[in-house]
């Protein structure tokens, strides 16, 4: 939500703030004075998962420390169990309910605040007012409110590293900090009683039946398999895998679409879940499946962070940079050339036949069947 002058009002007022009460350069840091820790984390789904790497590395450095999670408020169920946060804070969306929110991290009275991932222009000077004494983030270069930041002045912080996995460049933080990685895959903790509701959902559309989810849709088109795709890898892998159910995931938008690529067999063998299950749910279905298949999307980082196998399609982005990583397996990554350089990603002019138009369904079941038919 853009208020006008919004942005404004908030720098003219937290820089005349900040002249009184200048935020604490980074060589005053001692951590055994870390009391209360805030993470922020406001960015898209798959992003969250991957950042959420950092959780068990900063349990691990501060384990006596009070952890709040401050993310988009849709996403708060993901980490509510998480066994490495006390809280979880919702961030409703740029000023939107912004007094109230500034109150409840006030209640929460960080000391130190790491910026995982959030470019919305309202989350570090809530930090700020919210009482914390040290604000890190990466990159600091170009950072709005960049001078709140304790870090801006170390050079290595300035940018992240282009060569370096998105997990691996939220982590550098931990350096920043003088922390040992614990982990480098993120994981997900769901509640049982979740995972058992879900699962009674599944047996009341599928039955008994071992199942598979296939995702189709990105959040940008770009980077969404073709219907057509869709079509023929849900007909042929009805027939080749026929003790198997079918769980189509994706948002409400696209259940019209995925409801019209089903064959006339799919009855009792099919549960199309987009726009029916919400996020939470969505994650309990994955949990329990045998394989997820999806392009580079939310929910292939959902299911690989539940240490679920995982069959990744990339042609537009490089999965060395931002493919899905797990706790205990390697996940299978299928990937393609660019058809197109540069790629013009969002602005791409080539739908609905785009690189992803590269994938096969024959390929693709030639990696599905042994994680189907060990």
């Amino acid at each position: 939500m853009n208020l006008p002058f919004a942005e404004t009002l908030l720098a003219t007022y937290v820089g005349r703030r900040a002249r009184r009460q200048p935020v604490a350069p980074l060589a005053a840091f001692e951590a055994g004075e870390v009391r209360r820790i805030l993470l922020i984390l406001t960015t898209g789904i798959g992003d969250a998962i991957l950042s959420s790497a950092i959780f068990p590395s900063i349990r691990a450095a501060f384990p006596a420390a009070r952890i709040a999670l401050f993310c988009r408020t849709g996403w708060c169920p993901l980490f509510r169990a998480d066994p490495h946060l006390d809280e979880v804070i919702p961030y409703p969306g740029k000023f939107r309910q912004f007094f109230a929110t500034l109150k409840t991290l006030r209640q929460f009275q960080p000391d130190l605040s790491l910026v995982l991932h959030g470019n919305d222009p309202d989350i570090i000077p809530l930090a700020y007012l919210a009482g914390s004494r040290f604000i890190l983030r990466i990159p600091t270069r170009g950072t709005r409110f960049g001078d709140l930041l304790a870090n801006a002045q170390r050079p290595e912080d300035q940018q992240t590293q282009p060569q370096l996995h998105y997990i691996d460049n939220r982590l550098r933080l931990l350096d920043t900090l003088g922390i040992p990685a614990v982990t480098r895959a993120p994981s997900i903790h769901l509640p049982q009683a979740l995972l058992d509701r879900t699962q009674t959902r599944l047996r009341a559309c599928i039955g008994e039946r071992p199942y598979w989810v296939l995702h189709l849709h990105g959040a940008d088109p770009y980077k969404s398999l073709p219907d057509s795709l869709g079509r023929e890898l849900i007909a042929l892998a009805l027939e080749r895998f026929p003790a198997h159910g079918l769980v189509l995931s994706g948002g409400p938008e696209n259940r019209s679409v995925l409801k019209s690529l089903l064959p006339g067999n799919a009855k009792g063998r099919v549960c199309v879940a987009a726009g029916s299950f919400s996020l939470e749910e969505s994650a309990a279905c994955l949990a329990g499946a045998q394989a997820v298949v999806a392009p580079d999307t939310g929910i292939l980082h959902l299911a690989a962070a539940l240490d679920r196998p995982v069959i990744g399609l990339y042609a537009p982005t490089r999965a060395n940079l931002v493919g899905p990583r797990a706790p205990g397996r390697t996940p299978l990554i299928i990937a393609k050339p660019l058809t197109c350089t540069p790629c013009l990603q969002k602005r791409c002019p080539h739908r609905p036949v785009t690189c992803m138009s590269q994938f096969s369904s024959a390929e693709i079941l030639q990696a599905l069947t042994p994680l189907l038919i060990p």
